[in-house]
């Protein structure tokens, strides 16, 4: 019978006869109650209410009776831990044991129950227990949670599954990521607990327990879908719809949603620290009724949190030992563009992620959820922007689609495009391709768009040659070279005499040509307005690394620590209610301005003083060149139409790169095999076969057109080796082997008014690697070699180019039975000839002379040698792309006659050396 208390609840008065019914009720169904559990009617209400929770097909579990015992001890929560001294199963998992419920103080466990009396808590956990027990049972039975389905939410890897794993774990390391802290230690038990939430929700035992946006079903879409649909494909019911997610729905806005893009921020070609790349994730929205403003557009950051840390050798260490977490981080364009695009002078190359509309949606939930809970380790080699891009996207790719990562010792962000493009997908449109397409509208940083504008001013400048007054033309070009100066004063000067310069101009052309002669002068001051902003923002960066430099060396606590920063954000994001009403400041550059402006530090040297004084001389001549171009633009400049000017340059820009794509290679250097056919012509004996075969972890030549490459302007190679044998009967004789261990040149340079040494004006590079052959007294070499590079010619993105590079050389030879170091200067000179067809035809020369004096040797070893090799598309054969290289190769060492016995030789016998050419037909398929 029932009866009503004083606060309204219905009690209900249970009757023995009637208790021991529904403990009958509960066996049919294969929850046998044992000893205390079968007398107690509170528990069995709330079991029978736990059970109820579940689909009715689910309800009676498999494997045999389960039977529940209750223990006189207490236990936080009331559940066991699997402990000898508290345990949740024995007998396998014939029994369950409870405990009489005691409060945990476990934070994730009791997040959400702030608002439910100590009664309310412990009526859900002994819901919550039933459903544990139960769910635990049909995992066991149909292995739901060993799925890809399921274990690519969390990361979940069983042990020797990737290097240095040595038991199941989790790649999300925090543990606010699961239901409690049970579920962290496999995946079938965060299966389970999260069942109890999704299924005993705080809200089943009180409407208001918990605002809407902060229940579970609002936060954890990709778990709730991955249950839902494993218990739906097992034939045992579904589970109900999520329902309205105020705050997701409002911030995912599904329906203006147009697509996603991959960014690759790129390495601008002179600093080696940024060749490897970083990438984000854009969603793009289409626009609604309110403009949002391309600053204010969303990126999905995916970085090691790394704060206010020193960037010396403890650094580095932590980066590659996973001292540091991965984060995702939703900021704005605006705040990417300032960092990247400004400060850092790297341009975005973007991609486009053919998904379904129903993975678009995915993806935005698996960001919402990642942002507030998607803490890994930061590995920089393995686990980096890369392996979280694609732990992202895996977690919401339909079908039983998988990407996998391009590497398992390392994970490049090129290599990662390049496994995206290899994935076939049917589009939205209906069209199968990749799932990756470039987009040919690179975010240009500001310093690219300064290398455009410089060759733009310069057609700009020879275009009014034939239109004006010789004379005014003389003063415009003595102008010219004065905003070209690398002093930011003397520019800004040249700024002061710009408008006059620009009306004498102006009037020496004829009236039928003024039009065109306006619209040039236009162009010519726009771009050399783009110039110098980026002349500024370089200096905003350089002024931001000192003051870094100033506050850290100080050594005293600030704020901004790695680990205080995920604990805040942590914070933050744990009440969703609280969020909504707060602004996270996700901006990294913001954080270090902020943490600057109020840090102690030390006084700036004398060098960085001048650094800084430059910077503020370099801020007020693009401040004096915006104040001209704007006078201009109101007056002389006043019938141009701006707009169209900008539409058209970006016309220009987008024609290029469309153009450059078309004919560029898909396909980074990551991971390249090529099999050599040929003939050497030795330095003893007569030709033979040889077969070799070059490998790489990464092979990027200066001049390569790769959409997912480098710059084209920069050459990297990393463990680049070739194996040379000789077929024959049996095992294959070798001959030969080099390694380049690690190997890096470019030709880029600074910009005339950005040098400020001679440095600036070359480019440079340097290698490391081992070479062996048998041929040799000594056959064993390991080098050293590092060089200037004076670059002679040069075409658009170094399609060709010319190149003599000035530098040093240091070597050891050994055998098993002595060493000899050696050092000398080296000489070189590189060429590459673009041929027509693909971008990746060429022709290309390299040849070197190096004289190095052996420590025991009495005379100088002169070195020489050059090839010459042809690359040539031949297109794609099915999935794979076909490159042939054929190659003339010939290599001379040997040594000069000493002086006394010249007098005595001919001149043809003054060298002493032997020589070895070799012809080879490469062929290469990706």
């Amino acid at each position: 019978m029932e009866t009503v208390d004083g606060t309204g609840m219905v009690v209900l008065a249970e009757e023995p006869l009637a208790l021991s019914s529904r403990v009958l009720a509960l066996r049919r169904l294969g929850v046998v109650l044992r000893g205390a559990a079968a007398a107690d009617a509170a528990l069995v209400t709330e079991l029978e209410a736990g059970l109820q929770a579940l689909p009715p097909a689910m309800r009676h579990p498999p494997g045999g009776p389960l039977e529940l015992v209750l223990h006189d001890e207490s236990s936080p929560l009331g559940l066991g831990d699997g402990t000898p001294q508290r345990p949740d199963w024995s007998e396998g998992r014939s029994r369950f044991h409870l405990y009489r419920y005691a409060p945990s103080t476990e934070h994730r466990a009791t997040l959400r129950l702030s608002r439910l009396t100590d009664a309310e808590s412990e009526r859900l956990w002994r819901r919550r227990a039933v459903v544990h027990a139960v769910v635990q049972r049909w995992d066991d039975a149909r292995g739901w949670s060993d799925t890809p389905a399921w274990r690519r939410l969390s990361g979940w890897q069983k042990p020797f599954e990737r290097p240095l794993v040595w038991k199941e774990e989790a790649r999300i390391t925090y543990a606010g990521a699961f239901s409690r802290a049970l579920g962290q230690r496999s995946a079938s038990l965060d299966f389970v607990t999260f069942a109890e939430e999704l299924l005993v929700p705080v809200e089943s035992l009180r409407a208001d327990a918990l605002p809407v946006d902060d229940q579970v079903r609002c936060q954890e879409f990709s778990k709730a879908r991955a249950l839902s649909e494993l218990v739906e494909l097992s034939g045992l019911g579904a589970l109900p719809s999520r329902g309205a997610c105020p705050a997701f729905d409002e911030w995912a806005d599904l329906d203006a949603l147009s697509h996603f893009e991959v960014l690759l921020v790129a390495s601008t070609g002179r600093q080696p620290e940024s060749l490897f790349g970083h990438l984000l994730l854009r969603p793009v929205w289409r626009e609604g009724a309110v403009p949002r403003g391309p600053n204010f557009e969303r990126v999905v950051q995916l970085v090691a949190l790394t704060g206010m840390e020193s960037k010396g050798l403890g650094y580095l260490v932590k980066g590659m030992t996973g001292g540091y977490d991965t984060v995702f981080l939703t900021g704005t364009l605006g705040d990417l563009s300032h960092e990247a695009l400004e400060l850092e002078q790297r341009s975005i190359r973007r991609f486009r992620l053919r998904l379904t509309r129903t993975e678009d949606a995915r993806m935005l939930e698996r960001v919402w959820e990642l942002e507030r809970r998607g803490y890994m380790g930061y590995y920089f080699f393995t686990d980096n922007c890369a392996s979280a891009l694609l732990f992202l996207l895996n977690g919401a790719l339909e079908g039983g689609r998988q990407v996998r990562a391009p590497g398992t010792l390392w994970v490049l962000p090129t290599a990662t495009l390049d496994s995206l493009s290899h994935v076939e997908v049917v589009g939205q449109d209906g069209r199968t391709g990749p799932l990756l397409e470039h987009i040919p509208d690179t975010f240009e940083s500001t310093g690219d768009r300064a290398l455009r504008s410089y060759e733009a001013r310069e057609d700009a400048l020879s275009a009014l040659a034939a239109h004006v007054g010789s004379a005014e033309y003389a003063r415009l070009r003595e102008l010219h070279a004065t905003l070209q100066s690398p002093e930011p004063d003397v520019r800004r000067a040249g700024y002061d005499a710009l408008p006059d310069v620009v009306r004498a101009v102006l009037a020496s052309a004829s009236p039928g040509e003024s039009a065109e002669v306006r619209e040039r002068l236009h162009a010519y001051v726009a771009h050399a307005v783009r110039v110098e902003r980026a002349a500024v923002d370089r200096a905003e960066g350089e002024r931001l690394r000192i003051e870094r430099e100033q506050l850290l060396a100080v050594r005293v606590p600030v704020q901004g620590s790695a680990a205080a920063g995920v604990r805040e954000r942590q914070r933050i994001f744990e009440n969703e209610d609280a969020l909504q009403r707060k602004l996270a400041v996700l901006d990294r550059t913001t954080l270090l301005q902020e943490a600057l402006a109020t840090a102690p530090r030390r006084p700036p040297t004398p060098e960085e003083r001048r650094i800084l004084v430059r910077a503020e001389s370099t801020e007020a001549a693009f401040t004096r060149a915006t104040e001209v171009q704007g006078t201009l633009n109101d007056g002389e400049f006043a019938e141009v139409d701006p707009v169209a000017f900008l539409e058209e340059d970006h016309r220009r820009k987008v024609k290029s790169e469309a153009a450059w794509a078309d004919g560029a290679l898909r396909d980074s250097g990551a991971g390249r095999t090529v099999v050599s056919l040929g003939v050497d012509f030795p330095r003893e004996g007569g030709a033979r076969p040889v077969v070799s075969v070059r490998t790489a972890g990464m092979a990027e030549a200066l001049g390569d057109a790769r959409l997912h490459g480098f710059q084209p302007s920069s050459e990297l190679r990393v463990l680049d080796g070739e194996l040379s044998l000789e077929p024959r009967w049996g095992v294959p004789r070798l001959l030969a082997s080099e390694l380049t261990l690690v190997g890096y040149r470019t030709l880029m340079r600074e910009l005339p008014q950005f040098r400020e040494s001679r440095w600036d004006s070359l480019g440079w590079g340097a290698e490391a690697r081992v070479t062996s052959d048998k041929a040799r007294s000594l056959p064993n070499r390991a080098s050293v070699q590092a060089e200037a590079l004076v670059v002679l010619d040069e075409g658009a993105r170094f399609s060709h180019y010319t190149a003599v590079g000035v530098g040093g050389l240091a070597t050891v030879h050994w055998s098993q039975d002595m060493m000899a170091p050696a050092a000398g200067p080296r000489f070189s000179v590189a060429h590459r000839t673009g041929l027509p067809g693909s971008g990746a035809n060429a022709v290309r020369l390299e040849a070197a002379y190096a004289p190095t004096w052996r420590v025991g040797d009495e005379h100088v070893t002169h070195e020489a040698g050059a090839s010459l090799q042809v690359e040539w598309w031949l297109g794609r054969a099915g999935p794979f792309g076909v490159l042939l290289t054929p190659r003339a190769q010939v290599h001379w060492e040997g040594s000069l006659a000493p002086a006394s016995h010249r007098e005595s030789l001919s001149p043809s016998t003054w060298w002493d050396g032997a020589s070895e050419q070799r012809l080879a037909l490469g062929l290469e398929m990706r």
